[in-house]
């Protein structure tokens, strides 16, 4: 039994970091571990021929390194990587941080799903965040020609645009209009050589619905507050993003005044989820619920999500719901259409 997992009984939090080939995932990678010297890492990555992690920053440490070098993690969610995570739980070790490293043509959100969904992973781990590393050089052209790439980024809470140097700054500026266009409330970084340049990323903590309520907010620059929508205004336009896109990812957000049913939402949602976890990615929202005085944050990822309770409602604020939704071909008029039948006509504010 592990003393730093089972007995204290915390929950470790898992980093995972993804990006395309030759993006610099590995030197980032390097990169966290020389700046956390006192954080004791375990490490899960994949070696498909791209360069190792410096084992001299690991010297004398109380860190482990497990290689997938056979398949990729996400094609070894039953294998080697399930027992690669089993191993960790089972050992005589503490660890304060696990680092997921995943090659360059893996797709996360299987990896994310599995630490959201299984029982057992639930229990002692948390998702911390998901980094992805791009490329400035060759990003426009991997955007247009690689789904995966622009799934990665779809699902990542922080995305570094690496190798600046390498791109002018004209060019930079719609490098960052393309990502924002895919994933509009991710943190986007500049830098060169994978540095993070003082960005923290190992306690984002993007999972937990503090943060999750924040990034929900911020979409679209849209602030609900009682300033911006007074019980007498006009319901808000549920449109929050209704720009064309160059990609067949894209964010699609509303915002409604009236309350939802619970039970309904949780219904509705629960087969949403299943009939579309290959094309929607990400979905995080604000709700009002009927006869609830709290609002409830949620997210979800693949075919896995969460409720957890957030702040009480103030008594003088309207209240309302904001949802946004990540993903490939989102049929906004039909997810409209479908949440608003879930709403409780006789609802109480």
């Amino acid at each position: 039994m592990t003393p730093g997992l089972q007995e204290k009984s915390i929950r470790i939090p898992v980093t995972i970091i993804t990006g395309f080939l030759g993006s610099g995932k590995t030197t980032l990678l390097n990169n966290i571990i020389r700046k956390h010297p006192a954080t004791r890492f375990a490490i899960i990555e994949n070696e498909f021929g791209e360069m190792g992690i410096d084992s001299e920053l690991l010297a004398g440490e109380n860190s482990t390194i497990y290689e997938i070098a056979n398949g990729c993690i996400c094609c070894s969610l039953n294998g080697d990587f399930f027992l690669s995570l089993q191993n960790l739980i089972e050992r005589d070790m503490e660890f304060d941080h696990l680092l997921v490293e995943t090659t360059g043509i893996a797709d996360p959100m299987s990896v994310i799903d599995l630490f959201i969904s299984h029982p057992s992973l639930e229990k002692h781990f948390h998702v911390n965040s998901v980094i992805c590393l791009t490329d400035a050089a060759s990003l426009e052209d991997i955007l247009d020609l690689e789904a995966d790439a622009r799934k990665q980024i779809a699902l990542s809470d922080t995305i570094i645009l690496n190798k600046i140097d390498l791109v002018r700054k004209k060019e930079l500026s719609q490098l960052r209009k393309l990502l924002a266009g895919i994933n509009p409330m991710a943190e986007i970084v500049e830098t060169t050589w994978a540095q993070t340049n003082g960005t923290p990323l190992l306690d984002t903590f993007a999972y937990s619905h503090p943060h999750v309520e924040k990034t929900t907010l911020s979409f679209d620059n849209i602030n609900l507050s009682l300033q911006d929508i007074r019980k007498d205004d006009p319901l808000p336009g549920a449109a929050l993003n209704g720009d064309s896109h160059r990609h067949d990812i894209s964010a699609e957000g509303f915002v409604f005044r009236d309350c939802f049913d619970m039970e309904m939402f949780n219904i509705w949602m629960s087969s949403f989820l299943y009939f579309n976890q290959n094309s929607l990615y990400r979905v995080k929202g604000i709700l009002n619920f009927k006869n609830y005085n709290k609002r409830y944050i949620f997210q979800a990822v693949k075919g896995s999500y969460i409720f957890e309770e957030g702040s009480s409602w103030d008594e003088s604020e309207a209240r309302y719901s904001k949802i946004v939704f990540i993903g490939k071909y989102i049929r906004r008029s039909e997810i409209e259409k479908n949440l608003r039948k879930l709403f409780r006509s006789s609802g109480v504010y």
